[in-house]
């Protein structure tokens, strides 16, 4: 972000009406710092007193339920509110620079919910050791690079809305923060790394159980369903710019074989592709990497 002029931090810190908004989105940062290394380790089963395979046992039916439950309220919060109308609608009650904080609290809270209250299951279905294994328990941890590479590229103070309010709270100047087609590192591979990087650490699992299945498979099927959506709404947003990308590049998985035959994209009406305004990610999945609006 661009560094605080000195009179700047001053007048900030005398008004109230801009100091407690920006503390508000530097709060949200903080939690969502928290948060995400929370999701991923839960999933992967390390490190935490409590995971997805780990906690206090209920009954096999009343476990399924409840997790089901979870993974419902995890994928009605995440893509409810990053439809446009909800958007719309939010940001004519609190002001749009903290729409991305509200945004980012709400799912923070349903992210905690869904750990603490999570059921495992401990039927297990596989377990595999040696070389198989280190190879599992690497790609869960390369699904955690990736997840915070993708981020930073999506423009990380953006992502987690604390550039929208210092902008508007402490600099006082617009958000100049471009709208393009980011095609760098791993988005010349996949169009949606981040879900790569979770899809990674729910599946990359040495140890499977049927509650780590359900873990997995459920929200599997929540970025499914949330990335077809946000396409959708990309497809309207942007035409052809996002149609020729998706046609080009996978959405989750490289192509070795698409790889090999990828001829190098040619810029439209003349400009480089890295200039054409699109986004890349779905704001209806977790901590969105949409590029910035």
């Amino acid at each position: 972000m661009d560094l605080i002029p000195g009179p700047q931090i001053h007048a900030t810190l005398r008004d109230r009406t801009r100091l407690l908004p920006f503390l508000v989105a530097l709060t949200g940062y903080a939690i969502a710092g928290m948060t995400v290394p929370l999701l991923l380790l839960f999933s992967g089963g390390r490190l935490l007193p409590k995971t997805v395979d780990d906690g206090p046992y209920v009954s096999t039916w009343l476990a399924v339920l409840i997790d089901l439950a979870l993974i419902g309220l995890f994928g009605l919060q995440h893509s409810g509110m990053a439809r446009p109308s909800f958007k719309a609608w939010l940001t004519r009650r609190v002001p749009e620079a903290l729409e991305r904080t509200v945004y980012i609290f709400m799912v923070s809270t349903v992210v905690w919910v869904l750990v603490l209250a999570w059921q495992p299951i401990p039927y297990r279905l596989w377990s595999i050791d040696g070389v198989a294994g280190r190879v599992l328990d690497s790609a869960f941890w390369l699904g955690v690079v990736l997840v915070y590479i993708a981020t930073l590229l999506l423009d990380h103070f953006h992502l987690l809305g604390l550039r929208q309010a210092y902008r508007e709270y402490v600099l006082q100047a617009p958000d100049a923060t471009a709208d393009r087609l980011q095609i760098h590192g791993p988005y010349r591979l996949v169009r949606h790394p981040l879900m790569t990087g979770l899809l990674l650490t729910f599946w990359a699992a040495s140890e499977m159980t049927v509650g780590h299945l359900l873990w997995a498979g459920g929200l599997t099927g929540y970025i499914l369903l949330g990335t077809a959506l946000e396409e959708r709404d990309l497809l309207a947003r942007f035409g052809s710019s996002y149609r020729a990308y998706a046609a080009r590049v996978p959405a989750f998985f490289p192509s070795p074989i698409r790889a090999l035959r990828r001829t190098p994209p040619r810029p439209e009406s003349g400009r480089s592709e890295d200039t054409i305004p699109s986004d890349t990610e779905s704001d209806s999945t977790p901590w969105s990497s949409t590029t910035p609006q």
